[in-house]
């Protein structure tokens, strides 16, 4: 009897540790849980809202869809993971990693300046993140804190402006929210005397040059794609019209469906229809250079969108003025077009 009752708290104990031992993979395994096409839920929620965050053009709505699974490719493609499109542990360890912005909470002591030399940022990133205008924080407060592979100096920074061309669905809030600057300094710029904004219409948007773009030199751009020229920058005859025409950029023969790539980082100014082109990509790398991206099938970045080079951006297509599928690419210093050849690193 004595030794049954030594041993009872020895076998209530066992009782509860043996069903932690063996959950315990499970727990792991929901702290990265594995997501492939036709699922639904919470995990897939965050999954998309991840995607959202860092610039992909896609429906936050809880289903893994064909639409999600294509991006989750592109994304996989872009950072060198396999493209099985499945969500396993290491693309869950990239997407949150690979997400612009780090959410930290203030404690006693923290001043901006510690913050900045700590994440290995600026000051005026950590502001314009959080929309601050003033060096003002305190213990308890949530702040956006932008990753230091954004860059920035806070010696050199360059007041920028950005063309964008106002999509369906757009509002003043929207876009200052998306470009993190003020309504005020956007109206400013454009001296616009009330909130209205209509489809179609092109907006400059005052900017800090808290991203850090490295001009970019002859030849160190990369390749979109991979494939021929199959017509060149300069005057030909256009192949649908027949008539000699000047040729903004270079066209890039391809198939259908082929990953269009930024050329450089930069912040994606347009990602719609745009006329002969079809959809569109348009990237400001900083310093009055620009590149364009046409013809696609799908667009998969959204505008206000960071890139960084070699990041699938589009599926090529055949849309808009085209006689098949190709890659129209254009490069453009202060909005003049030049050849693309002198950008591209040569092969």
């Amino acid at each position: 009897m004595k030794y049954l009752r030594r041993t009872i708290p020895y076998f209530l104990a066992l009782l509860i540790i043996i069903p932690i031992i063996f959950n315990f993979p499970a727990l792991a395994q929901d702290e990265h849980p594995l997501l492939r096409q036709g699922m639904r839920g919470e995990a897939v929620w965050e999954l998309q809202q991840l995607l959202n965050d860092l610039g992909y053009n896609i429906d936050v709505d809880g289903y893994f869809g064909a639409q999600t699974e294509t991006i989750v490719r592109a994304f996989q493609d872009s950072f060198a993971l396999s493209t099985d499109g499945v969500v396993g542990e290491e693309t869950w360890t990239h997407l949150r990693q690979a997400n612009p912005f780090l959410s930290y909470t203030v404690i006693t002591g923290d001043t901006l300046t510690s913050l900045a030399r700590k994440f290995d940022t600026t000051i005026s990133a950590i502001k314009l993140a959080n929309g601050m205008d003033n060096d003002f924080i305190y213990a308890g407060q949530k702040l956006f804190i932008p990753r230091s592979w954004m860059g920035g100096s806070d010696v050199d920074h360059r007041a920028q402006r950005i063309n964008y061309r106002v999509e369906k669905g757009d509002s003043l809030w929207i876009i200052a929210n998306r470009f993190q600057v003020s309504i005020d300094d956007i109206k400013k710029e454009n001296n616009l005397r009330s909130d209205i904004i209509y489809q179609g219409q092109t907006i400059r948007i005052p900017r800090n040059d808290y991203s850090g773009f490295k001009s970019i030199g002859k030849g160190e751009m990369i390749w979109p794609a991979t494939g021929r020229i199959s017509s060149p920058f300069g005057y030909r005859i256009h192949p649908i019209y027949g008539n000699r025409q000047f040729h903004s950029g270079i066209d890039i023969a391809l198939t259908r469906g082929t990953k269009i790539r930024a050329a450089a980082s930069g912040v994606v100014t347009t990602s719609a229809w745009l006329g002969g082109y079809g959809l569109t990509i348009v990237i400001d790398h900083g310093d009055g250079i620009s590149t364009l991206y046409g013809h696609n099938d799908s667009l998969l970045v959204r505008a206000g969108a960071f890139v960084v080079t070699g990041q699938v951006i589009a599926l090529s297509g055949n849309t808009g003025v085209s006689s098949g599928p190709h890659l129209h690419f254009e490069v453009r210093e202060n909005n003049r077009v030049v050849d693309p050849i002198k950008y591209l690193i040569p092969r």
